[in-house]
């Protein structure tokens, strides 16, 4: 019958809009409105709104333990982030994308480009106490597919989150790679199997997560 209608030209009736329902700009990753010209609006969208509410960006049910989608600083005059005790300090906040999609995001939009660089003369309190290390780009207990109908190989984007200092990768125990806190690790997997992927990092903190590979 719709085939047969729009065959005839006959467009289908439209649903109204409840009055409830509205539409709005919201700016990403808060998922909030927010003037465009505002730092923290990273990518402007549009979205329905229910009783001129918009909801916030949910957090992911792999994000880090600790790790929100914003983080209260204190800059300087300089824009350097400071402790906030120190002179001059102003309270800024920050809009930070969900951890799991790092692997993913231009290296400006990464959580370590986004927040300032510390002032070395009046550094953070917590400077030096780095967050728990966590992996970005596979979670525990995921299944991975090989390429259909290709011998080429799986190749994996990761990252980690959190700790100091380098990172040294292992899978199955095996040393892969070393990186730095703004390099991804990018190992291919050619076996289907199960691996267990691990990194180090300069503080001695480790994490580890294990995947399978199927085909």
């Amino acid at each position: 019958m719709v085939n047969r209608d729009s065959q005839r030209g006959i467009a289908a009736p439209l649903q109204p809009v409840p009055l409830n329902v509205g539409v709005a700009a919201i700016c990403w990753p808060l998922g909030q409105p927010m003037s465009k010209s505002d730092p923290n609006c990273r990518r402007q969208r549009f979205a329905w709104t229910l009783d001129g509410t918009t909801p916030p960006t949910l957090q992911a049910a792999d994000q880090p333990l600790g790790l929100g989608l914003q983080e209260r600083v204190w800059v300087n005059a300089k824009g350097l982030r400071v402790a906030a005790n120190c002179p001059d300090a102003q309270a800024q906040d920050i809009a930070l994308w969900p951890a799991p999609l790092e692997p993913w995001l231009p290296r400006a939009e990464r959580r370590d480009a986004r927040l300032p660089p510390a002032d070395p003369d009046c550094p953070p309190q917590n400077l030096n106490l780095a967050p728990p290390l966590s992996i970005v780009g596979v979670r525990e207990g995921d299944n991975l597919r090989l390429p259909a109908a290709s011998r080429q190989a799986l190749r994996l984007t990761l990252s980690a989150l959190g700790g100091s200092g380098h990172r040294w990768w292992f899978i199955d125990g095996k040393p892969l790679a070393d990186t730095d806190t703004r390099q991804d690790f990018t190992p291919t997997l050619s076996k289907p199997g199960r691996y267990q992927l691990s990194v180090l990092d300069e503080s001695g903190q480790t994490a580890r997560v294990e995947f399978s590979v199927v085909e």
